[in-house]
């Protein structure tokens, strides 16, 4: 029974100093790892630290691959939940367009450009795009596996890539900061409309057709 208990106690110190390590990175960027400090307040020994993470650059890259994986999640969650109401075609692609203008909305920015700093922080850093690209793809799998009943159903083109679709989708995410910065050169409006046009044909034609 007691390995039971150590199992989870060892589970709980590496999500505690994990959760630590994000909001470190969140506050100060990379430099405010301090591997005491976190240890201390996960309330746990460096040598336990070390133990989950390897050393201060595994649990870098396991804390950034993280912020970036959380990023992905809250887009993937929302718009499989929302597909499920849809019961006809038509309101698959009202509630598919009504969801995916919610991902450009302004409120959302932080997780834009939290998913844009991981990005920043892997160049030449191949362990860091290792794992920053698994964590991609799973969010892109996730957003395929959402949006494949409705093809099965007819509701997609047949011949679309479903995880094709889903990674030019979340890279039309975070390709929205470059409006978001500076002085505004573009309408939001404008860019919404383009994007959201671009998907719909890409899903299920061109109007004639659908």
């Amino acid at each position: 029974m007691s390995n039971v208990f150590d199992v989870v106690a060892n589970k709980h110190s590496r999500e505690r100093i994990l959760d630590l390590a994000i909001a470190a990175i969140d506050e100060g960027g990379e430099v405010a790892i301090r591997v005491n400090d976190l240890a201390a307040a996960a309330g746990v020994t460096v040598p336990t630290l070390y133990r989950h993470f390897g050393s201060r650059d595994g649990l870098i890259v396991a804390a950034q691959t993280q912020r970036f994986r959380l990023t992905q999640n809250s887009d993937t969650s929302i718009l499989s939940v929302a597909l499920t109401r849809a019961k006809t075609a038509e309101q698959f692609q009202k509630t598919l367009r009504k969801e995916l203008l919610l991902h450009f909305e302004r409120d959302r920015w932080v997780l834009r450009a939290t998913r844009l700093n991981t990005l920043g922080s892997a160049v030449k850093r191949p362990d860091l795009q290792a794992s920053i690209a698994q964590a991609q793809r799973e969010g892109a799998m996730g957003i395929a596996m959402a949006l494949e009943p409705y093809q099965r159903k007819g509701w997609i083109r047949p011949d679309v890539d479903l995880l094709a679709v889903a990674y030019w989708y979340m890279g039309q995410i975070l390709g929205r900061a470059l409006i978001e910065m500076g002085d505004d050169p573009v309408v939001e409006k404008h860019w919404n409309q383009i994007s959201i046009e671009a998907v719909m044909v890409a899903a299920f034609g061109p109007p004639a057709q659908r």
